[in-house]
């Protein structure tokens, strides 16, 4: 099923999405996924054209994780300490609820944020009810409860911090944390609806594709993802975990920062984004989103 959430007089309503038709039912999507109702009890269909949708789910946090994809890690100098190598924790990082955008709204070029804004498509894990901390990796695949495409935008600038040896290491709070930072897509996919092992993921930048790459390359799968953050953190139902990006990023090009000039296959080289730009990302068979750049107006402070 296609989950999304509409607003009804103000309030968020759970609704299951086919073709150009909702499912609208009384309740918030993150109430129905924490009790295992059935989707489709008390409600009524409404056409979509001219439903006020949001994105899915507003969680207070969402966890992260980074360097995922091996052309990722390849595109720019390692940090001091390696990630995501054997036995090694992988990055783990939050994003405030109060980064996630609406549907609509553009990203805003504020100088405050940083100079070298970054794009990241990336694949969304939903959790579903009954998540225990300490599942293990074996157990981890079936409490995915859904898929949602993010694009986690990035200050570069701020994230990356050279040392005076000439090394790196990075700051993963005020790079990952600013208005409109979190994007998501306009519904959920359930996990019975996808082939996790083989998602293609691809963003284009006016148009032109600078990422291009699939599940099938991740470093740790999505069973080590979850199995890993419930081993410190009880993931509660409409949790939210982002990925981590594949190669392609404006990072990978900016040798001041260590970007090495990689470019994927078919693909154009990656850049930072400016006023003007519009992105798009896809994930094949799971949604795609977009969103507009705009200039920066004192005020919108």
């Amino acid at each position: 099923m296609k989950l999304a959430t509409v607003i009804v007089d103000g309030a968020r309503r759970g609704a299951i999405l086919e073709e150009e038709e909702l499912f609208v039912t009384g309740a918030p999507l993150e109430a129905l996924i924490a009790s295992g109702a059935d989707m489709r009890g008390s409600g009524k269909w409404i056409k979509r054209a001219g439903a006020i949708l949001d994105v899915p789910l507003r969680p207070s946090v969402l966890l992260c994780t980074g360097s995922n994809y091996r052309d990722h890690v390849e595109e720019r100098e390692e940090n001091a300490t390696p990630v995501n190598a054997p036995q090694v924790e992988f990055e783990f990082f939050l994003k405030a609820g109060q980064t996630v955008a609406s549907l609509e709204d553009p990203l805003i070029l504020d100088p405050a944020f940083g100079d070298k804004i970054d794009q990241e498509t990336e694949v969304g894990l939903v959790i579903g009810p009954d998540c225990p901390r300490g599942v293990g990796m074996a157990d981890a695949q079936r409490h995915i409860f859904g898929y949602i495409v993010v694009n986690d935008l990035t200050a570069r600038d701020k994230q990356v911090r050279m040392t005076r040896d000439g090394g790196i290491f990075m700051q993963l709070g005020a790079s990952k944390n600013f208005d409109g930072s979190t994007r998501l897509s306009s519904y959920i996919v359930t996990a019975d609806e996808v082939d996790a092992g083989d998602l293609q993921l691809r963003t284009r930048l006016n148009g032109a594709l600078v990422q291009n790459n699939s599940t099938r390359n991740l470093i740790n799968g999505f069973d080590r993802i979850v199995s890993t953050f419930a081993s410190v953190l009880t993931l509660g139902p409409g949790t939210i975990i982002s990925t981590g990006t594949p190669g392609g990023t404006g990072w990978g090009q900016d040798a001041e920062l260590t970007g090495r000039g990689f470019t994927p296959a078919s693909c154009v080289p990656g850049r930072y984004l400016r006023i003007g730009d519009r992105v798009e990302s896809e994930v094949t068979g799971v949604g795609s989103l977009s969103f507009g750049v705009e200039q920066f107006r004192s005020s919108q402070r």
